[in-house]
């Protein structure tokens, strides 16, 4: 029987950035634009009317339905996936993902790898349950060891790290690499990280530099970030102050967390010569915008500028008393 695959999550777009209301008023960086949230109201409900729509009840498909439960109760786990799909989108009966999801489950319990690799999926990711890390990696294991790709770069992704044996490093490159040559780039950044944390000379530190650029000239926030840190610790790439401000900035405007607190230590620090993009925004605007989304760097930085009244802000204790509760709480695992 064809086994029917699982998607089990969908991607939105990424909002666009803001353009200024006026060509009169003075023109404001790129990095400090907020995103432009009008249409993703609606661009969610059309996604949610595809995820809901109506059951497909249709005589074949009723009976296509009726076939595979009754293969299914027989014990047989592909047909116990197919089940678990139909339920799931109402192909042949009413929409149910609670009991699509207990077909899952018995289908990975007898042995069917693809699956063992949706249901670790759905654990690792929290689709249709509670996130739980340890039952993911479980079950993506166990999909793996049956060589299905899916569970093969799950495990590589969320579960083999720079800290794993040397074997496990080497299985999780490998699957990497795989979705990387077909596409995938958050697969790019992944690799260029656990290359450069693991690089033992220069020649694995430009290799590992070599996959930043790919995930930086495909715009992932992450691999920009990454080349701009590369350039401004010659780290893989020669030491140049010029190219991490460029790099910092790219990332910024992207919304990346470490590259807007770059962009201000480079900024902050004078370093690296006039901003490309826009005039340079304040530093303290740029570690504001990082600490309210967690980044660590610009939290400590926030800190000190209300302990000492820096980069323009007045003293106060209450401001770097609440900062310092922040970073507190986000180096709590």
């Amino acid at each position: 029987m064809k086994t029917i695959l699982f998607v089990l999550s969908l991607a939105l777009a990424q909002p666009v950035l803001a353009q200024p209301a006026s060509t009169k008023e003075p023109r404001q960086h790129p990095a400090l634009v907020e995103f432009d949230m009008s249409g993703l109201d609606d661009m969610r409900a059309r996604v949610q009317a595809v995820i809901d729509r109506p059951a497909d009840l249709s005589p074949d498909k009723v009976a296509a339905f009726d076939k595979a439960r009754r293969a299914a109760e027989g014990g047989d786990t592909a047909a116990q996936l197919e089940l678990s799909q139909m339920l799931h989108e109402g192909v042949g009966t009413p929409r149910d993902r609670d009991l699509g999801l207990a077909w899952l489950k018995k289908a990975a319990e007898g042995g069917n790898a693809p699956a063992q690799a949706f249901l670790g999926v759905a654990y690792t990711l929290g689709q249709g349950m509670a996130i739980d890390r340890k039952l993911g990696e479980y079950w993506s294991r166990k999909g793996a060891a049956q060589g299905v790709e899916l569970a093969n770069f799950t495990v590589a992704r969320h579960f083999e790290n720079i800290h794993s044996s040397p074997e496990e490093q080497a299985h999780a490159l490998h699957w990497l690499k795989y979705y990387a040559e077909n596409g995938f780039i958050p697969a790019y950044n992944e690799i260029g990280y656990r290359l450069m944390m693991t690089a033992q000379d220069e020649a694995q530190r430009k290799e590992a530099f070599t996959w930043y650029m790919k995930a930086a000239k495909a715009l992932d926030p992450s691999g920009l970030n990454n080349v701009a840190y590369a350039y401004e610790v010659g780290r893989g790439a020669p030491q140049s102050d010029e190219a991490a401000l460029g790099w910092y900035e790219m990332a910024a405007i992207a919304k990346s967390p470490p590259g807007q607190t770059g962009f201000a230590r480079l900024l902050e620090q004078g370093r690296g010569g006039a901003t490309r993009q826009g005039p340079a925004p304040k530093p303290f605007e740029l570690y504001l915008l990082a600490a309210k989304q967690g980044d660590a760097e610009a939290i400590e930085r926030l800190v000190k500028v209300y302990d000492k009244g820096e980069l323009g802000q007045q003293a106060s204790p209450m401001r770097a008393a609440l900062w310092r509760e922040k970073l507190r709480e986000s180096k709590v695992p």
